[in-house]
């Protein structure tokens, strides 16, 4: 007999599906957005370089430590923007859109797996002639800072994970069914209704009322840039594929490592943080109660005051 849980999750996917196929019949093919057409997302102080037939969209700011922000799953550079507020006085901060999303878009070899995203981090930085960091990542990327550290120590002299992906959990059933062989490839060019989309951002804070307008419309905006929608799919196929994410290179991380959580994030459950620390040697674990999954936006003081002390520290 199958249980209960699986029973439930089984379920979830079928209304899933039957969703995504009525939306499609519904509302037809998603709207394709120019980079052009996406501009004022690119004001100043935006920059452009080219990497490997890429034309990364990235922000440096401030003086100091160099610090490497990269952000999440569908998210852009402009999660960041008040640590950069908060920060750009102790450090010279770059942020990323990372590719896939934002304004950067697609691999042009349309690749979604772990080397190509580590290779894309190594030129992006020798781009930038920058030779030693901090990383800090989100979600996603929390999982792409970990990875690139344990790749190259040389050159992250601390790491920073924020409700880092890695671990299993089951995501929110619009992902499972974007995540199917044949629904996930109508998904790519599917138009949600948009209240529906808002409610997914929504999900991501524990109180839903701080995912502003402005924030939901910038998502939304920037999942429609050319190639971002289907290449989004992609990724979340690719990580169905292998059942997950690769944790096994926790035990390669030398530097000092800083895990912030929040307590109530409904995407990636918080029972992950000790998972981490326990796997990172030496590392350093903060849970913050009342938070969901994304600390640098629902309480951007106490978080940067918190990442301050970590990267301040004396590494004696």
């Amino acid at each position: 007999m199958f249980s209960e849980g699986f029973l439930t999750i089984l379920l979830m996917v079928v209304l899933t599906i039957g969703i995504i196929i009525a939306l499609f019949l519904l509302k037809g093919c998603a709207r394709q957005q120019s980079v052009e057409s996406l501009a004022h997302w690119a004001q100043s102080p935006s920059r452009f370089v080219e990497v490997n037939g890429l034309k990364v969209h990235y922000r440096d700011e401030g003086e100091g430590p160099v610090l490497i922000l990269l952000h999440g799953l569908f998210s852009s550079l402009h999660t960041w923007d008040k640590w950069v507020n908060l920060l750009q006085d102790r450090y010279r901060i770059i942020c990323i859109d990372v590719p896939n999303f934002g304004l950067t878009g697609p691999f042009p070899n349309r690749k979604v797996d772990d080397q190509t995203y580590m290779q894309f981090l190594e030129d992006f930085v020798t781009a930038l002639k920058l030779e030693h960091f901090h990383l800090a990542g989100n979600s996603l990327g929390g999982y792409f800072a970990y990875q690139y550290a344990s790749r190259y120590p040389q050159r992250v002299k601390k790491l920073v994970m924020l409700n880092a992906a890695g671990y299993f959990f089951i995501p929110p059933a619009a992902l499972i069914g974007w995540g199917m062989p044949l629904i996930g490839r109508i998904a790519d060019y599917t138009e949600a209704p948009y209240s529906l989309f808002a409610s997914l951002v929504r999900r991501a804070y524990a109180d839903p009322n701080k995912a502003t307008p402005d924030e939901i419309r910038r998502y939304n905006e920037l999942l429609h840039r050319e190639g971002n929608r289907a290449a989004g799919g992609r990724l979340i196929r690719h990580i169905r594929n292998r059942v997950g994410f690769d944790t096994s290179r926790t035990h390669l991380l030398t530097m000092p490592t800083l895990i912030m959580w929040g307590d109530e994030d409904h995407w990636i459950p918080v029972r992950h943080a000790p998972k981490y620390h326990q796997a990172i040697p030496g590392s350093e674990l903060i849970v913050y109660t009342g938070v969901g999954h994304m600390p640098m936006e629902e309480i951007p003081e106490q978080s940067a005051m918190d990442l301050i002390q970590f990267l301040d520290a004396s590494q004696e």
